[in-house]
């Protein structure tokens, strides 16, 4: 009876022993997993990020090579600042798997959720190194998108109860208005050409254009060689 105890004992002794040992093993798995990976979203041209901009940081399982990136986090910044935009992505631990490969995705979208700029390849995450993260994205072109002015042209445009003159330069345009002219920054845009100082915004699509200024939209503008100075009339304020 008694050698039947001190089994039974030894028994439930290795039993719980072995469970320690089996969560100290999935514990050390998951032990180097901070939540978090931290870097900066970039791009090398030097022009102006739109007031409008969403920088999109995603991390992938990107394990199968005949399948798109399975989702496992995002984080979605809208910046104050110009590039490196920083990130901090956080994820689940208990979602890793270390023997899967994981990477992670970048892309700059506008208000209308026009593609900007976007990673050309995923950026491999090891999950043990600390150093920061740093995504370099490349612009995202339409190709069929008609191209910008050339620099020194003027170009007059008549919406439908408004006109304007525009005169392009290089990074940026001037905007003849009734009584004064605005100098706009050109920013970010997927596709014609885009300028906005942040409350004021012309965006130029061949002999096309939308214009906001004070909290209006001006709609149904287009080129117009016939518009004069003296066609000006005040925007509505």
């Amino acid at each position: 009876m008694k050698l039947l105890r001190m089994t039974g004992a030894m028994l439930m002794l290795a039993t719980i022993l072995a469970g320690c040992a089996t969560q100290n093993k999935w514990s050390g798995t998951k032990a180097g997993l901070s939540g978090e990976l931290r870097g900066s979203v970039t791009y090398r041209e030097r022009i102006a990020l739109p007031a409008d901009a969403r920088v999109i940081v995603r991390l992938e399982d990107i394990s199968r090579k005949d399948a798109s990136g399975a989702f496992v986090a995002q984080q979605t910044l809208r910046p104050r600042t110009e590039v490196p935009i920083a990130f901090d992505l956080r994820y689940l631990p208990s979602a890793i798997d270390t023997r899967r490969r994981y990477a992670l995705h970048a892309s700059i979208v506008d208000a209308q959720d026009e593609l900007l700029w976007i990673s050309a390849e995923p950026t491999l995450v090891q999950f043990n190194e600390a150093a920061p993260i740093v995504l370099t994205l490349e612009r995202a072109l339409n190709p069929s998108a008609p191209p910008p002015p050339a620099a020194d042209t003027v170009v007059g445009f008549k919406c439908e109860d408004f006109a304007f003159i525009a005169k392009f330069f290089s990074g940026k345009v001037e905007i003849a208005l009734a009584g004064r002219t605005l100098s706009l920054p050109q920013v970010l845009s997927g596709s014609g050409a885009r300028y906005s100082d942040g409350k004021t915004t012309f965006w130029n699509k061949g002999d096309t254009a939308q214009f906001h200024m004070n909290g209006v939209d001006y709609k149904g503008c287009h080129a117009d060689p016939a518009t004069r100075f003296n066609d000006l009339a005040p925007a509505r304020r």
